[in-house]
């Protein structure tokens, strides 16, 4: 008996065609760059160890759809989604692990085209749902605040930073308000047509607490490696390791990402 769609090979080696016309150092290029003009779908796992006072490691899986639209003269809304499956730690002895969805976050980015300069940048909202499953896989509220991008590539390199800010406006009265800020450095090598390697982290603050328990400065790095499989797309693996080098009280210590990319054409 037949099993599966006979269109899903055809589908596979069409996009896996039309992104070879793409040249590596292309496709290297657009993935450091959070408002390219790829279509992607990340899968990145995430691992927290020492979290919480019992000192477990956390989990997280991000599902990181991202989706750009033409809007005419050159301007584009890149649509960039993190849909996370969340893996809490017990917080005291005897509870369990808590496992389910975290909230959603959604990005839009409104994007000029490149001027002579060569500065790359976006701008737009960023919005947070209250999605979680459960009160300990989520902040309870819903919030809200700007988004802003900015990097230039030049030669080999990528650098730049991905900065944001968000207020909760609803949610849960008993739940603590929301007043977050986070960067992202966006600073990546090209090693080859393959490999690169970059720092790896966001650094965060949380204007609510004060100051001995607001930042979380990490410090990490990664590799990344370019995969064309044939009759395939294209996919990008990455891999980090990091440590918080100032973090808040029962904040996770290391931390360790792997992530797969599937790069598909328009």
């Amino acid at each position: 008996m037949k099993t599966g769609s006979p269109w899903l090979p055809a589908i596979l080696v069409f996009c896996g065609g039309a992104a070879f016309a793409q040249s590596d150092e292309e496709l290297q290029k657009k993935l450091a760059n959070p408002i390219s003009d790829l279509i992607s779908l990340p899968l990145q796992w995430n691992a927290n160890l020492h979290a919480g006072p019992l000192e477990k490691p956390q989990y997280t899986l991000n599902f990181q759809p991202v989706y750009p639209v033409k809007l005419g003269n050159g301007w584009s809304l890149i649509n960039r989604a993190i849909i996370p499956y969340v893996s809490s730690p017990a917080s005291v002895p005897g509870q369990d692990r808590k496992n389910g969805l975290g909230d959603i976050t959604y990005e839009g980015f409104f994007a000029p085209p490149v001027g002579p300069s060569g500065l790359i940048w976006g701008v737009g909202p960023m919005l947070t749902l209250r999605t979680a499953t459960d009160d300990r896989l989520g902040q309870g509220k819903w919030s809200l605040g700007p988004a802003f991008v900015a990097l230039q590539q030049e030669g080999k390199w990528s650098l730049g930073a991905l900065v944001t800010q968000q207020w909760s406006f609803a949610g849960d009265d008993q739940r603590k308000d929301v007043s977050a800020f986070s960067l992202q450095p966006i600073a990546s090598y090209r090693i080859d047509a393959k490999y690169s390697v970059g720092y790896f982290g966001t650094l965060t603050a949380d204007w609510k607490e004060h100051n001995s328990n607001r930042w979380t400065v990490p410090l990490g790095v990664s590799l990344s490696i370019l995969s064309k499989p044939k009759n395939s797309v294209p996919m990008n693996f990455s891999f980090g390791v990091g440590y918080n080098a100032v973090r808040p009280d029962n904040a996770p210590d290391w931390f360790l990402r792997a992530q797969v990319t599937f790069i598909l054409p328009k």
